[in-house]
């Protein structure tokens, strides 16, 4: 094997504090989900129909982890553009032939299969910009590559928020900002992107939601009632009104696993998902919540150490987006569990019940641990002879992206 291709061992670290979330997350499911599965018919009262799926999703997302470790990291490279496609392309599909829960129209069927198209065009962007920051580096430090390089990515995140999905779109474009900023792109571009983003977002507040379309102010009245939900705690602020209550009622060191009351039946709603965080809180209190903090703040460090350590260009942008997309997302969910921002649909990684997006972030942490067996490779490392061009470099070369 060439020097450069060595592999080493993985970074064990990260894939412990994966584990350990992980069955954390199984426990909390079951936790926060017995109540609720044991009430209603639908679910058969079977107390742990919601814990079996988050097994068996758990298994799968482990299988993944460790085919994407096994990968050599590089070879996603190929998948880049194609792969971003077919993701903007499942996310079009979603529009005719997804599966609606709740006036959101965010899943896909294929045979027996439901996937959420919206976690896959998570890695599909972050393996995209990887690519675009290593082959067309000079094109994107231009304003005008910025601006082409937006709309290409804006695509998707549109897409995604018109589901509507806008924790998911959120991570996306504060993982984008965060990878411009990490390929050296002027700190000016990247505040015109932020700034024009805003603005976008602003006006999208007052167009009608999916969930709510009798009422085209619905997003504007939640925007403003996060911040002081007891104002409105039977209407608007009953979600994060109840979250509060849960993480109030924890204190230091909580009322104690299983001895939830907001997890029950007309409490708490999403306590499963969205909120789980919330019964972490009220349970655990403020060492368990702590902790669950720690353990995402240690996946971060672990992940850019990965990116720092890594000589190849692509392997670091890659490594320095996976991550952004893992922490961004832990970020936002519990903000929004916090009431420290508007009320999303966004799941807490690793620990959230549901296979559509704990498979997909498995695979994510895989390829992460599969850059980080390679720190020492470097693509054409000691080559006298041009790479191959691929037709991808031809089709960007004609519409003038070198």
């Amino acid at each position: 094997m060439n020097g450069n291709q060595r592999r080493v061992a993985p970074d064990w670290w990260l894939f412990v504090l994966i584990i350990v979330l992980l069955v954390f997350g199984i426990v909390m499911v079951y936790d926060a989900s017995y109540c609720v599965a044991r009430a209603f018919d639908d679910y058969n009262h079977d107390a742990f129909y919601f814990a079996r799926k988050q097994v068996l999703s758990a298994g799968i997302g482990l299988l993944g982890l460790l085919a994407c470790a096994r990968i050599p990291y590089w070879w996603w490279k190929k998948l880049a553009v194609p792969g971003f496609l077919v993701s903007i392309l499942l996310l079009l599909i979603v529009w005719k032939l997804g599966h609606s829960s709740l006036g959101a129209r965010r899943w896909v069927g294929i045979g027996p299969l439901v996937i959420q198209p919206s976690e896959v065009a998570k890695l599909a962007i972050v393996v995209f910009l990887a690519w675009m920051l290593t082959e067309k580096r000079a094109f994107v430090q231009t304003a005008r590559g910025v601006f082409w390089l937006t709309v290409a990515v804006g695509i998707p995140m549109v897409l995604t928020e018109r589901q509507p999905d806008l924790g998911t779109a959120a991570t996306m474009f504060f993982s984008y900002l965060i990878l411009l900023a990490a390929g050296g792109v002027k700190r000016k571009y990247i505040a015109v992107v932020a700034g024009a983003s805003a603005l976008l977002a602003a006006v999208t507040l007052f167009l009608p939601s999916k969930s709510h379309p009798e009422e085209p102010n619905y997003r504007m009245r939640r925007m403003l009632t996060f911040a002081h939900p007891e104002a409105d705690k039977e209407k608007d602020g009953y979600q994060p009104w109840r979250s509060l209550v849960a993480l109030g009622s924890g204190g230091t060191t909580g009322v104690g696993l299983g001895n939830s009351h907001e997890k029950r039946p007309g409490g708490l709603p999403a306590q499963r998902t969205d909120f789980i965080f919330a019964v972490v809180g009220e349970e655990l209190g403020l060492v368990g919540t702590s902790l669950v903090l720690l353990a995402f703040f240690g996946v971060t460090c672990r992940g850019l150490t990965i990116a720092l350590r890594t000589r190849d260009p692509f392997g670091r942008f890659l490594a320095t987006g996976l991550t952004a997309m893992i922490g961004m997302q832990a970020l936002l969910n519990i903000a929004v569990v916090t009431s420290s921002a508007p009320t999303t649909g966004i799941p807490l990684p690793l620990i959230s019940y549901g296979g559509s997006s704990l498979v997909p972030t498995l695979c994510g942490l895989g390829i992460l641990l599969g850059i980080s067996c390679h720190p020492f490779f470097r693509e054409n490392s000691g080559k006298k002879t041009a790479p191959k061009e691929r037709p991808s470099d031809r089709f960007f070369r004609k519409i003038g992206i070198e």
